[in-house]
């Protein structure tokens, strides 16, 4: 059973929520960690860090593309370095074709802004 917590960075832009995960994200707690975006982002476009995740199952793999799809007119953009915990795993699954994946915040800010 693993353990994540989800980090709110406050930014000056209220059109983007930015989040930060970091630990274990599994299928015992995907769905509170569902839950929690849904209640932070409101309507936002969400900024997913997973730079700090060390772990992800295939219950969470999927939960993060059905999270993908439904934020299609919101917008998600997932910020992950290449050398994160977790990077080969979302690139084996390429889960590129489902979001905006980039290494940095400043990527993510900008696709949104050419959105």
């Amino acid at each position: 059973m693993g353990a994540f917590a989800l980090e709110h960075v406050d930014l000056d832009d209220p059109a983007i929520a930015v989040a930060v995960l970091s630990g274990e994200l599994d299928l015992t707690n995907v769905g509170e960690l569902v839950e929690e975006l849904e209640d932070l982002t409101a309507g936002r476009a969400l900024v997913l860090d997973l730079n700090r995740l060390l772990f992800i199952d295939s219950a969470a793999l999927h939960a993060l593309f059905r999270l993908a799809r439904s934020r299609a007119g919101e917008g998600l953009a997932v910020v992950i370095e290449p050398g994160a915990p977790v990077a080969a795993t979302l690139a084996i699954v390429d889960f590129r074709q489902a979001a905006t994946v980039v290494e940095s915040r400043d990527e993510a800010f900008s696709a949104f802004v050419r959105s």
